[in-house]
């Protein structure tokens, strides 16, 4: 839980510089110690950068490979847990298929053993993932060229995983994809998606997109056709169009799959590794980050009736979509500076809400009276917490 305070009232003591001259030798030590913390840490960053290369490749080469996401292997052997049987040998094969990387990948081929999120982590490769950014920015700091995030609007099409890495004995021998893995930016607008066709001759092939945590209608337009090849022509294209929108969201995946066209609508899924490729959409929105406006506390004068004080939020570095914060007053401490509820102020609680384009907002606080009206030097809290999507932030500021 995300959590900020705003104290109010508060006091800020500057400490004084008691200009006393600084020794040769101090500077001497400090200029040392300063060249000697830089090779330190350049030293940590290339051993760092050793061991994740290490990791890396002992991950590459030990990681199971799935043609499924894992939902889909969650769904289908649930289902068969629970008493519904494979209806042909097709998927027949393909639940053993699924026990099979169970079975490598987590120990286990029992489902109902495994949670969702650890399945996850081991066919999206989590660490390893990691370990790769992580040494990918080491080198780039190191060579200079360190990368920014994405940009808002920025077009990024680009293929990670090649069939051609995956043995020729595990592919279908009439048609497959010569990319297992896609990613795109949402203001790419489409991804072109190539289809082999192997043999070089005649033929048909269906290809469908499958919803994963994309969904059709609303993140990608769903694709349902059958492709022509004539003789001689060895790949074709399908465009799946990308839909593009202001709410931040985490990247989300979809599938597109190959069927036997002689029967489309009975969705034999052709065999093989390279039958079934993933597209993953990557969210180019910036919620932004919330903050006060005064971060070193608001003096609010008291007055012989009772009023109201605004407090003024940010938000910065990003205005895409709605976000939503949370606020309530709070005592700070039990010291006989503390203001207190029902007597000096009113509980205040509720939610800020910023819509799109939205970057300031504010907070009322009822600043109560006091009968004897004598000198006032109190002080209570603001606390911030449970903002909205995950993508947008509370500032890091101290307040």
């Amino acid at each position: 839980m995300h959590r900020r305070f705003l104290p109010l009232g508060l006091r800020l003591d500057v400490p004084r510089i008691d200009g006393s001259k600084v020794e040769a030798w101090e500077a001497w030590l400090t200029l040392v110690f300063f060249f000697l913390l830089i090779g330190s840490a350049y030293a940590m960053d290339r051993y760092k950068a050793h061991q994740v290369a290490q990791e890396t490749t002992l991950l590459e080469e030990e990681t199971p490979f799935s043609e499924w996401s894992a939902l889909e292997i969650y769904k289908e052997l649930i289902e068969e847990k629970q008493g519904n049987s494979p209806s042909s040998e097709g998927q027949r094969e393909k639940i053993l298929k699924m026990k099979t990387f169970l079975k490598a990948s987590m120990n286990t081929d029992q489902i109902e053993k495994v949670q969702l999120d650890d399945l996850k982590k081991a066919i999206d490769g989590d660490n390893m993932m990691t370990r790769i950014k992580y040494r990918r920015q080491v080198t780039n700091f190191i060579a200079g060229k360190q990368r920014a995030p994405i940009a808002k609007g920025e077009i990024i099409k680009q293929e990670h995983v090649q069939a051609s890495h995956i043995d020729e004995t595990e592919k279908n021998a009439d048609f497959g994809f010569s990319c297992l893995h896609y990613s795109v930016s949402e203001a790419s607008g489409s991804i072109r998606i190539k289809i082999l066709n192997k043999r070089g001759i005649s033929g048909r092939v269906h290809v469908t997109t499958i919803d994963a945590e994309a969904k059709a209608g609303d993140d990608y337009e769903q694709v349902d056709e059958t492709i022509y090849f004539k003789d001689g022509q060895t790949d074709a294209f399908i465009e799946v169009t990308i839909n593009d929108d202001d709410n931040w969201e985490p990247d989300e995946d979809f599938f597109v799959q190959l069927y036997d066209a002689a029967m489309p609508e009975d969705k034999i899924e052709l065999v093989g590794k390279d039958t079934r490729t993933r597209v993953t959409i990557i969210d180019d929105d910036k919620p932004g980050q919330i903050s006060f406006a005064e971060t070193k506390g608001i003096k609010v004068l008291a007055e012989e009736r009772n009023h109201h004080c605004e407090i003024l939020l940010l938000r910065k570095n990003g205005s895409d979509g709605k976000v939503t914060v949370d606020y309530e007053t709070i005592e700070l401490d039990q010291s006989e500076h503390t203001a207190t509820v029902g007597v000096d102020y009113e509980h205040a609680k509720g939610t800020v809400v910023f819509e799109q384009n939205q970057t300031e907002a504010t907070i009322e606080i009822g600043i109560l009276a006091r009968a004897d009206g004598g000198d006032r030097d109190e002080s209570f809290g603001i606390q911030l917490s449970n903002i909205t999507p995950d993508g947008a932030k509370l500032s890091k500021k101290s307040f």
